[in-house]
């Protein structure tokens, strides 16, 4: 396994960008679960505020008001039920600000994660281009250069503009390109590089997009979430 001294700095951000990503993603995932399991508790809460409120009042009119130790002790409780209940709903809309805030972060890190991808692929790509153009084979280049004088003897391209070193350039960029697209894909993943920076794009799963492609939406949407933050935060302070 490569170690962090002979790593590219190239492959050291994009790991980086990775990790960092999947962290900003579990937290996101972690709030949007917070706000399930509490959105389900507020609503078990009212439910159990209801069924209090009509067992309570039954039991008021059925003693003619006469306030037991145990019908005061329901009455605490369907009053515990309905705060419990409005507890619920003041977090989850600090919760649902913190969402929309993990998600910011998210677009963040995903477009490092993405921009970090891009620049390490395109620099493993791009080395072993220039590779492979040092390590040309000796008998392709004789092979092109015996082309060049065939053309200038049979010519193969027609028209006033053409140009031999151009129209052999193309004939041999066609030729070796279809022969590349030919190759199965596996071939490229037998690089260890390469399976860890990953063929393609890395998948955003779970980020909003649209936000993701707008600036100016995130620039809005966290000018508003930390208003409101502080509009809560002032009211605690009340």
């Amino acid at each position: 396994m490569s170690t962090t001294e002979n790593k590219p700095a190239s492959l050291i951000r994009f790991e980086k960008a990775r990790a960092e990503h999947t962290a900003k993603m579990t937290a996101f995932n972690a709030v949007a679960a917070d706000i399930t399991r509490c959105e389900k508790e507020r609503q078990e809460a009212i439910e159990a505020g209801k069924e209090a409120e009509s067992y309570w009042r039954t039991s008021f009119r059925k003693l003619r008001g006469n306030l037991t130790a145990e019908l005061r002790a329901e009455h605490s409780q369907r009053i515990a039920s309905r705060e419990l209940a409005d507890e619920f709903a003041g977090l989850l809309k600090e919760l649902e600000l913190d969402k929309q805030f993990a998600m910011l972060r998210c677009c963040a890190s995903g477009k490092e994660y993405v921009e970090a991808h891009q620049t390490a692929f395109t620099e493993f790509a791009d080395a072993h281009w220039e590779s492979a153009l040092r390590n040309v084979s000796p008998s392709l280049l004789w092979a092109i250069k015996l082309r060049l004088q065939r053309e200038s003897i049979a010519s193969t391209f027609v028209g006033e503009d053409r140009d031999t070193t151009r129209d052999i350039a193309w004939l041999v960029g066609n030729a070796l390109t279809r022969a590349a697209i030919a190759l199965p894909e596996s071939i490229l993943k037998e690089a260890p590089l390469l399976e860890n920076i990953g063929l393609y794009r890395p998948a955003l799963t779970g980020v909003d997009m649209e936000l993701y492609n707008s600036p100016v939406r995130r620039t809005k949407m966290a000018i508003s979430v930390q208003a409101q933050l502080d509009e809560l935060k002032g009211g605690d302070q009340k």
